[in-house]
């Protein structure tokens, strides 16, 4: 090949055109965050229509259009230096305006190589760069572009420049791009450009090879696109991966994130005997970890298997993904949310007492000076629902016991609980709900609830549910005192709406609920209380959907769902980045 340097500028010019020729950056709103890039620490700082970013003095625009007003064939090797860190930096902090602003200094840098100056010219390293920057994008048309700066670069190699050879971490960072398309259209692209770096790999004088982090990228885009028959994809290249090395390919060494990313497809996935499969693939790292440590299975690995039972429709998961549980070595406060999730979803007698014994020993450990296994407010809400789904004698009784150690273990110090109005009113829907007459337990939870935003603990703010749950439980017993302890309740809350507490405003349904009360009681004390109690729902003019007293509870069982779904894909990411 010939490996002489001329490209023809026009040709080399016209690529980069387009991109660059766009409207002015968007404008950014303020906020701070830190950097690094080769050589200096560098603050950034979005202050409006200017977002800079400053080391010694100079800020990262003022860099760039001191790079791009270089009188052309006048660059030196100190400005070539600067392009270089500045478009690395740019292509690292993300800015929405990076990638075209590399762009622009890549194609500064090619003007200036085409005009004869011996300094400047373009490197793999530089469109790599560009690439990736691409890649950070967050815009639909990233990927794209990131793939037609690789063919531009493949088509100046193919001229005869040497200097702009593709490598591994060029194509890597396109499989990149397009793994974070999350759909099965960047899947399947990313699955072909694997398949054209093996093509190359073949080729004379080229150094495009797969190695793990492509393997490794392609079955992570297959494990985000949630398509049909997305684990099997992820699965097949793993297992494609394992061959490779048992073959002798070193470069493709499966490691414990190929298999916690394939791990995680499949416990995501809602196909039939998908639990079955993640433990199984387990039960394979723990084998092939004998003559691969790099597979050997970590606490997201097992936590990925527990949570494919307690998502699976299997009758007996709970009891699979204790057995599973059972087989680790060090869990952490995530492994015992997902065992007693499982429990939980179970549908079985006497699962809600599993669950709560599995958060004593949690709380056992904890106290003894285990951090790892820091009970959080997942773990005492999954008990606590537990216990007022399964509607056994006795539990709403369990779910307030359950619901006063988390709130003793908040003020105890433990900064991973929060206390939130929606698990309070959960229970507080229980008791009212409850076959026997839980009311001063009720109310005094309201109570307690009030002290606590006394102290500042503002989210457990009770609001309008909290009361209408309290005067519910109050008038399930029809007595003369009962609907005036009813009664205080509600004028109690008219008197905090009338102070100005926006959370708690009396509705329609507080006044109907004592209305009727004393129209079943039919107590002469009745003909008092009914004109104003009348007088005053006339004025109330809501939205009848803000009166259902039970939305607050399902709110609180999908938000559960979803601070759970949250944590095993933080630590799935975390445990990936680690590895």
């Amino acid at each position: 090949m010939n490996n002489s340097r001329p490209i023809s500028s026009k040709n080399r010019k016209s690529n980069f055109n387009h991109r660059n020729e766009q409207t002015n950056p968007e404008v950014h709103t303020r906020k701070k965050f830190q950097s690094r890039d080769t050589t200096n620490s560098i603050q950034i700082e979005d202050d409006g229509n200017n977002r800079r970013q400053k080391r010694n003095g100079l800020s990262l625009d003022d860099r760039t259009n001191s790079i791009c007003i270089t009188p052309l064939g006048k660059m030196d090797a100190s400005t070539i230096s600067m392009a270089c860190r500045t478009m690395n930096t740019l292509a690292k902090i993300g800015r929405k305006d990076s990638p075209i602003t590399v762009e622009r200094i890549l194609k500064r840098i090619i003007d200036e190589e085409n005009s004869g100056n011996q300094h400047a010219f373009a490197t793999t390293s530089m469109y790599t760069t560009a690439i990736s920057a691409w890649a950070k994008s967050k815009g639909k048309t990233g990927p794209q572009r990131a793939e037609e700066i690789l063919r531009i670069m493949i088509a100046q190699y193919s001229s005869g420049n040497a200097n702009v050879a593709p490598e591994t971490a060029t194509f890597n960072a396109v499989i990149n791009a397009w793994s974070k398309s999350s759909n099965i259209q960047g899947a399947q692209r990313a699955e072909e450009i694997l398949a054209w770096m093996e093509h190359m790999s073949n080729m004379n004088g080229v150094k495009v090879k797969p190695n793990t982090i492509s393997y490794n990228t392609v079955i992570d885009a297959w494990a985000r696109s949630g398509a049909e028959g997305a684990p099997q994809k992820a699965e097949y290249l793993l297992k494609k991966m394992e061959q490779l090395y048992r073959d002798g390919d070193s470069d493709v060494q499966p490691n414990v994130r190929s298999c916690n990313t394939v791990l995680n497809s499949w416990a995501k996935s809602s196909e039939m005997g998908a639990a079955t499969r993640a433990e199984e693939i387990l039960a394979w790292m723990e084998i092939a970890s004998v003559l691969n440590e790099e597979m050997k299975p970590t606490v997201v690995s097992y936590n990925a298997a527990i949570d494919a039972y307690a998502r699976s429709n299997d009758s007996n998961k709970a009891q699979k993904a204790q057995e599973v549980f059972n087989r680790m070595i060090d869990p952490n406060t995530i492994s015992y949310n997902v065992l007693m999730n499982a429990w939980c979803k179970s549908g079985k007698a006497g699962s809600a007492e599993m669950a709560e014994s599995i958060l004593t020993g949690m709380e056992k450990r904890f106290m003894s000076g285990d951090d790892n296994v820091t009970p959080d407010s997942i773990s005492y809400n999954t008990v606590i629902c537990a216990f007022i789904y399964s509607k056994e004698s006795g539990s709403s009784m369990k779910a307030l016991e359950i619901l006063y150690r988390m709130v003793s273990m908040f003020k105890n110090g433990n900064k991973k609980i929060e206390l939130h109005v929606r698990y309070f009113n959960i229970v507080l829907r229980g008791l009212a709900n409850d076959i026997k007459d839980l009311a001063v337990h009720a109310e005094n939870l309201l109570w307690h609830m009030e002290e606590l935003q006394a102290m500042g603990i503002k989210k457990s703010s009770p609001n309008t549910s909290s009361y209408i749950y309290v005067i519910k439980v109050w008038v399930k017993t029809l007595t003369k005192e009962r609907i005036m302890r009813a009664e205080y309740i509600l004028q109690h809350l008219e008197s905090l709406s009338d102070n100005g507490q926006t959370r708690v405003t009396p509705t329609k349904f507080c006044y109907s609920l004592i209305v009727d009360a004393w129209v079943e009681l039919g107590d002469m004390l009745a003909d008092e209380h009914l004109p104003e109690l009348i007088k005053q729902m006339k004025k109330i003019n809501v939205s009848e959907s803000i009166e259902n007293e039970g939305r607050d509870a399902r709110s609180n069982h999908r938000q559960l769902y979803n601070r759970r779904k949250y944590s095993l894909q933080l630590e799935s990411r975390e445990g990936m980045s680690d590895d």
